[in-house]
């Protein structure tokens, strides 16, 4: 087999050491471009991890309001319930309109009227007051409207000295009984009447006196005044056990 020559070696020799370099770019080349594929997926990877990233917390800020005040927290203070302002006019509107509806109540009809009538003129910007007491006006005048005519007989101021007793207004029902005994100064019944109205104002003595001439004039009235509850107080008595239990001993009533 015959030797290659000289120049042939050495241009082979060439062509190896080409193809070497070559490669040797060609793998540098690659390197390269996986490095940077490498850089290029860190980044994204940090930027991705950057934008997941949960931001912290922002605390409120303690703004201030129109008065200056914060508003970012609230203080025990603004927690606390306002209290309501009392509007004096309307206390007082109140106060005499409940001063006149108990005048009504009471059958104080006409005392009643003309304290309705001040509520009206005094408040008239207190609508709700006002309509309730030209409600109860309206009323005062229909009750005066309907009174009955003064009485004139005895039997007539009899009956209304009794209505008046057990309204409680004494004084009146005595002033009627004693006009009741002027038509007929020996009627028993308004003398026994008489005896129960002094005994409910505290004057026994009268009491005893007007029961005394009650029996006197007629004495199925003991019988009574044994079973009637308003000489109660009258038990204790040693005077009135002798007038109204005759078999007891008997005592002087002055």
């Amino acid at each position: 087999m015959p030797k290659p020559s000289p120049a042939k070696k050495s241009h082979t020799k060439k062509s190896a050491k080409s193809s070497r370099i070559k490669r040797s770019k060609e793998i540098s080349r690659v390197l390269a471009k996986k490095a940077k594929g490498a850089g290029l997926v860190r980044k994204a990877t940090a930027a991705t991890r950057s934008s997941l990233t949960v931001p912290k917390r922002v605390q409120p800020s303690q703004s201030k309001g129109i008065h200056g005040r914060s508003v970012g927290k609230s203080t025990s203070r603004d927690n606390k319930p306002r209290q309501t302002k009392v509007n004096p006019v309307r206390t007082a509107s109140v106060k005499q309109y409940e001063a006149a509806v108990k005048l009504l109540y009471s059958h104080e009809y006409e005392r009643a009227k003309v304290a309705f009538e001040k509520v009206i003129v005094a408040f008239v910007d207190d609508k709700e007051v006002v309509e309730r007491s030209r409600i109860h006006l309206r009323l005062c005048e229909q009750k005066i409207a309907r009174k009955p005519a003064a009485p004139r007989t005895l039997d007539e101021h009899y009956d209304l000295a009794i209505a008046l007793m057990n309204e409680g207004k004494y004084e009146e029902s005595i002033e009627h009984l004693n006009k009741a005994l002027k038509s007929n100064p020996k009627c028993d019944y308004v003398i026994y009447a008489l005896a129960i109205t002094h005994c409910r104002t505290g004057n026994f003595d009268g009491a005893l006196a007007s029961l005394q001439t009650a029996i006197g004039l007629r004495p199925e009235n003991r019988f009574m005044a044994q079973r009637d509850s308003d000489f109660e107080v009258l038990k204790q008595d040693s005077r009135f056990g002798s007038l109204v239990f005759p078999d007891q001993p008997s005592a002087s009533i002055r």
